[in-house]
């Protein structure tokens, strides 16, 4: 299934089985195995492959593939990323001629930058190099229904592993060799049934299914299986120290933000929400556990994050209010002739969006961001932490989040229906810091935790709507005294007042939502604020 990513980049869904043959083994014949009807003649390439990595092998830890190929049907760079937790893969390429000129000491030519700024996140400030090199004699053979239609390719590889010229320090657990391979890929018209019915031929017939894991991994050896340098967090209970239960925190979501980056850099619906949100649960988290962190070093990392989701604010602040203004639109009575003040909002969204876009991928391109990488990477594996954090964290969590909860307490109780805006939006942000305070103890502390967490998410919910509404009154309100913008407006007093009319009522409409939603948290606050949902607390 053929898509696009970042410029110059195209992508591929890679559905597969990989067995393993002894060497001389002949396929059986895949005719009749499910749908197949008929199987091609054999065409033949030899391939070359240098794959690349860093030193400590990074992408092969994270189950990613970097390679450069030449020969074969597809030849050009070559960049595998794991699908969730499948065992798909997609595969963005670039041609052969986007690679840059090879760096001091080895004749490889250097990574193509589209597919170094998609591995930022993984590699940080390390350099890419030429890791190994397989030479292999592939004989494809594509399985066709009784219409013709091709459900999938099986291709035979005969691999012969060499260690690159000019290689680093990343190819010491290469050892050359040989080994055989068998790869079924489905194609445009197979399914998962169809893949399942060859395989079991293949296995009747003698092949061995075996663990999915790529030809590069498997001439590197035991170091391109080795713990990504961030793993998956180990789990906590009430007994675990507090140290143990911040490493686990910040190493959820150092992996989000990581996860995240690459959705942003392809494009990905809600992406750059979710990384910012990653962001800003991990500077939450910091504040929260200040008490048990070497201070100064919290503050500054928290000063970083603050920059990275500032720098991703006004992509994601716009996509919100493109989807806030557009169902007001849609809302106005059908009186208001909105036609021309709809043209003047989308062309503001549309540049909005543009240039916020432009900010985050700059931001995620600097030396800035791969410098904070590379601290988040020591956040996650090996923060520093106080004597307080060795106590339990039965004994010592709860009292963090009741500081975080008094503080919201008292914001809440100083609201007025009538006050400004900010004091409204202060609120929000310290409602998100309790329930992310709730949340980030809820492993150790269990349901009660969970609970609370949703009761305060209440709060954040309908203060997280207001924000969204004052800001959009606010932005309708510049636009329609903006002069900058007058070019833009329909000629004609009659036309002007349709436009200023229709701003205007979406503008009101904004305000009105403002005034419901103070109303509403007023409404829900004596059931979110009641002492059952804070026992835990002590």
């Amino acid at each position: 299934m053929e898509g696009a990513t970042s410029a110059g980049v195209s992508t591929s869904r890679e559905s597969e089985r990989k067995f393993s043959l002894g060497q001389g083994e002949s396929l059986p014949d895949l005719a009749g195995a499910g749908r197949v009807a008929s199987v091609d003649e054999v065409v033949a390439h030899d391939m070359v492959a240098v794959y690349y990595d860093t030193a400590d092998l990074r992408l092969a830890r994270e189950g990613v593939t970097l390679r450069r190929r030449e020969g074969g049907a597809d030849d050009g760079w070559h960049l595998k990323l794991p699908v969730g937790s499948s065992t798909d893969r997609d595969e963005l390429s670039v041609p052969l001629a986007d690679g840059g000129d090879p760096a001091e000491g080895t004749s490889h030519p250097t990574v193509p930058k589209a597919l170094t700024a998609l591995v930022t996140a993984l590699v940080r400030i390390s350099p890419l190099g030429p890791v190994a090199e397989l030479r292999t004699h592939r004989e494809v053979r594509v399985l066709r229904d009784a219409e013709g239609r091709a459900l999938a390719e099986a291709a035979l590889d005969d691999v012969e592993v060499v260690v690159p010229t000019g290689a680093g320090p990343g190819s010491a657990g290469v050892v050359p060799g040989r080994f055989r391979e068998l790869e079924v890929e489905l194609l445009d018209d197979g399914d998962d049934a169809d893949l399942d019915a060859v395989s079991d031929v293949l296995v009747a017939g003698g092949a061995v299914l075996g663990a999915q894991v790529s030809k590069a991994k498997r001439a590197l050896g035991d170091p391109a299986t080795a713990l990504s340098d961030v793993p998956e967090p180990d789990e906590v209970g009430p007994r675990s120290t507090a140290a143990e239960l911040v490493r686990a925190y910040a190493a959820e979501q150092v992996r989000a933000l990581r996860r995240h980056d690459l959705g942003v850099r392809r494009g990905e619906d809600d992406a750059v929400h979710q990384m910012r949100v990653a962001a800003r649960r991990l500077r939450s988290g910091l504040r929260v556990f200040r008490p048990l962190l070497d201070q100064a070093w919290a503050d500054d990392l928290r000063g970083e994050l603050a920059w990275l989701a500032g720098e991703l604010g006004a992509a994601r602040d716009g996509e919100v209010l493109a989807e806030r203004l557009a169902a007001a639109l849609e809302a106005l009575p059908a009186e208001v002739d909105a036609g021309d003040a709809t043209r003047l909002l989308r062309e503001h969204l549309v540049e909005q969006h543009r240039d916020g876009e432009a900010v985050a991928l700059a931001a995620l391109g600097s030396e800035r961001y791969a410098a904070l990488l590379d601290r988040l990477v020591d956040a996650a594996t090996s923060p520093p932490t106080t004597p307080a954090a060795e106590g339990e964290c039965r004994e010592v969590l709860p009292p963090l989040v009741r500081k975080a909860w008094k503080k919201l307490a008292r914001e809440v109780s100083a609201l007025r229906m009538a006050g400004d805006d900010d004091s409204w939006h202060d609120a929000r942000k310290t409602a998100k810091r309790v329930r992310y305070a709730a949340e980030a103890v809820a492993p150790a502390l269990g349901k009660p935790a969970k609970r609370f967490a949703k009761q305060v998410e209440r709060v954040t919910e309908v203060l997280g709507q207001h924000q969204d509404a004052a800001v959009a009154a606010d932005v309708l309100n510049h636009l329609a005294t903006d002069r900058s913008r007058a070019l833009h407006l329909p000629r004609g007093a009659a036309a002007a007042a349709k436009v200023g009319f229709a701003l205007g009522s979406l503008h009101a409409a904004q305000r009105a939502e403002v005034r419901v939603l103070r109303a509403d948290l007023l409404d829900i606050w004596p059931e979110v604020s009641h002492g059952a949902h804070r026992s835990w607390l002590g």
